[in-house]
């Protein structure tokens, strides 16, 4: 098996140039239902050749509204506008500004057990696979989980 029999060929994608603010709406809107518990909330960044150029995930952004507050006391992070400031401090800041660049990726003839070391080794949620440097697909690990499972639901 490969990831080419994996992958997800509808990836939620941003350029790098486009806003923090427009970040948080697209992965709002892609993955907002509560409902949707297999979610793996993140996006693949690309460049203006739809070529892969980092990720950008809830927890990068979190991190860059938290280093944007600098030193400030318990008590002034309970105050009532304190995250509608922090909001205001990064939502015109370019993704490519906080996203984690060079992101390992994987091509379409990746064995799964090479996926599987990278899943493993480094906490992936996904992981992007391309085709001549350009975004085809996602693997994300629960469909790798159910691929590998497959013998469970005969």
């Amino acid at each position: 098996m490969k990831a080419k029999d994996i992958m997800i060929t509808d990836v939620p994608t941003i350029p790098r140039k486009a806003s923090v603010k427009d970040a948080v709406l697209l992965i709002k809107k892609n993955y907002g239902d509560k409902n949707f518990i297999n979610a793996a909330p993140g996006l693949v960044v690309v460049n203006d050749w739809g070529e892969l150029a980092g990720v950008l995930m809830p927890l990068t952004i979190i991190k860059a509204l938290l280093e944007s507050a600098g030193d400030v006391s318990p008590a002034e992070r309970e105050g009532s506008d304190f995250y509608e400031r922090l909001c205001d401090n990064i939502k015109d800041k370019l993704v490519e500004d906080v996203m984690e660049r060079e992101p390992i990726s994987v091509t379409e003839e990746a064995r799964i057990a090479d996926i599987l070391d990278l899943f493993i080794t480094h906490h992936f949620h996904r992981i992007p696979v391309v085709r001549d440097k350009k975004v085809v697909g996602v693997v994300y690990r629960t469909p790798l989980l159910f691929a590998m499972t497959g013998c469970f639901f005969k």
